[in-house]
């Protein structure tokens, strides 16, 4: 854990337990917004793939898809 995350939770722990409860909510949210350990793999292997050459515009997936322009 770093030392400011340490220094946080330290410091919710001096709240009233209602707060600490408004405290806790607040950062879940937060981190709700973060990738997951999967979706960061899948992030880094696309930016791999896409440094590679191996990706494909969008406009002409969407054509080979046959979705055409909206």
């Amino acid at each position: 854990m770093t030392k400011l995350l340490d220094q946080a939770i330290r410091k919710a722990r001096e709240l009233p337990e209602d707060e600490q409860d408004i405290a806790a909510a607040e950062l879940l949210g937060i981190l709700a917004d973060f990738p997951t350990p999967d979706e960061r793999t899948a992030i880094e292997r696309g930016r791999a793939a896409y440094a590679r050459g191996e990706t494909t515009p969008v406009d002409q997936w969407r054509h080979e898809m046959g979705f055409g322009a909206h």
